[in-house]
């Protein structure tokens, strides 16, 4: 059930229910018990997987969160409920929970994006959705609190504390350069891009990304270990691989605009398809609007509003 990555590095794969089919959940061994990073969703499943981790001696020192999304800090209450275990994140990630937090009235979730989802003529997205697992998520405060640039503990070795917004604006990846260690979580991904989701106007989280990236670009790292997936061999390759991904996607999404204007949802059923599956579909609409905006912002497209809808039309600048 446990894999070892290197000699104080373990990886436990926990079951999610969504595409990926599970979280890569960590434990750094250290003298006080074993770190864990990102601990799954809250699903009965999972917990049974950490149950019986748990009851074949292994002993938790402390929880880390990568980002405040529920596949991968979905279990921090119960840890902490359960084992009276400490969770650390980010003083962000903090921000990001109170915010989901508040969003919940009643065990019931209050979409705070679907207008602006409506705007771009998507999929019916409801506003109020019926996400127990999620509420219960959330229904935690963390015990330690870090920023970025700081060193914190993980088993017995420092890693440097690095903010990689854009999959989430609440991301951390963490890195040990004298170990050759780096914990990227969901900012890379060893198979396909992560996606990055606009929230609202005035967004443009591909920018933030891609900055990010840039960050994690001088870490020399034997060890890449995302959030999801395999192992990332080489990071310097799979970057300029992700790169090139966008480049083709970019020249896609500007050539799938009509001369008259053309909504997200249009562009993004033309360059993904439409026979997908509701959470692919999902996740295709929004990664379109982001990409939109980050084109929007090099100058290739411009961006109006008619009557509530948003329309997007080629610009001067071709692609």
């Amino acid at each position: 059930m446990i894999q070892k990555i290197l000699e104080n590095v373990y990886l436990l794969k926990v079951p999610i229910p969504y595409d990926f089919g599970y979280v890569n959940c960590y434990l750094i061994k250290g003298e006080k018990g074993f770190t864990v990073i990102d601990t799954g969703d809250y699903t009965d499943e999972a917990i049974q997987v950490w149950q019986k981790v748990m009851s074949e001696g292994v002993r938790v020192e402390k929880v880390v969160i990568t980002h405040a999304h529920t596949d991968h800090l979905g279990l921090a209450g119960w840890f902490q409920e359960q084992f009276n275990v400490p969770v650390w994140m980010a003083s962000k990630s903090y921000v990001e929970l109170k915010k989901i937090r508040a969003l919940f009235i009643d065990k019931t979730y209050s979409n705070p994006i679907a207008s602006f989802l409506e705007k771009h003529e998507g999929p019916p997205y409801p506003k109020e959705d019926d996400r127990f697992h999620q509420f219960i998520s959330y229904q935690f405060d963390p015990d330690e609190l870090f920023e970025e640039n700081e060193e914190i503990i993980l088993g017995d070795s420092g890693y440097r504390t690095i903010w990689t917004p854009g999959h989430s604006p609440d991301h951390f990846s963490f890195y040990n350069k004298k170990e050759q260690v780096l914990f990227v979580g969901d900012h890379i991904l060893n198979s396909i891009n992560p996606i990055v989701i606009c929230n609202g106007e005035g967004d443009n989280p591909l920018k933030d990304y891609f900055l990010a990236i840039e960050k994690l670009l001088p870490c020399k790292a034997k060890y890449v270990l995302p959030g999801h997936g395999e192992q990332i061999n080489d990071l310097g390759a799979r970057i300029e691989l992700m790169m090139s991904h966008y480049q083709k996607r970019w020249e896609q999404t500007f050539h799938a605009i009509d001369e008259d204007g053309s909504t997200a949802f249009q562009v993004s059923q033309r360059v993904y398809g439409k026979n997908l599956s509701p959470e692919r579909a999902g996740a295709a609409f929004f990664q379109t609007i982001t990409n939109l905006v980050y084109l929007e912002s090099l100058g290739h497209i411009r961006m109006e509003e008619y009557n509530g809808k948003i329309l997007f039309y080629q610009s001067g600048k071709k692609y």
